[in-house]
């Protein structure tokens, strides 16, 4: 896949990602649980930024850019034009779903990101665009990492949990 093929993947997978995660915080009644939902939709939303300012650059013949760049330029995309299904995405988590269960599905997310963005940087050629998919992948990792520990917590004990000082993981 071209750069363009890749960024627009990775968009649809940032935008889905955050419908997603949104519909999680909406229907988890445990505080701890929404706030767990609450701060992947904002992670998601950085990454959707970074995303279509490098995919403004790009189109705009520019290549690849810094990520402080990206975010300058994620304004001019506006990825609901792309990708309109998104924004009236039905209901994502079945009703009958355990919050267990929608934590899986969050991880199969962070997956499917992670397999979409460590392919694009082993196939790039470039150094910047090597290291833009390396940093999505990275991000995606420490996703699935955080929901993992979050469902072995829960399964384990029945009750979600969030430690104040890991805050700053999803912060940075």
């Amino acid at each position: 896949m071209d750069v363009i093929e890749v960024l627009k993947t990775g968009m649809s997978t940032e935008l889905w990602g955050m419908r997603f995660y949104e519909q999680a915080a909406a229907r988890t009644a445990d505080e701890t649980g929404k706030a767990v939902f609450q701060s992947l939709v904002k992670e998601e939303q950085s990454h959707l930024d970074i995303i279509c300012g490098q995919y403004a650059a790009v189109t705009a013949g520019e290549g690849c850019v810094s990520v402080d760049r990206a975010k300058e330029l994620a304004k001019t995309v506006d990825p609901m034009a792309i990708f309109p299904e998104a924004a009236t995405a039905e209901e994502l988590i079945p009703a009958e779903f355990t919050d267990e269960q929608a934590l899986q599905m969050a991880m199969d997310f962070e997956q499917r990101g992670f397999d979409i963005y460590t392919t694009a940087a082993a196939g790039a050629q470039a150094g910047d665009v090597k290291e833009m998919w390396g940093f999505l992948a990275k991000a995606e990792d420490k996703h699935y990492a955080f929901l993992q520990e979050t469902l072995e917590y829960l399964t384990t004990n029945g009750v979600w949990y969030f430690d104040e000082q890991e805050l700053p993981f999803f912060e940075g």
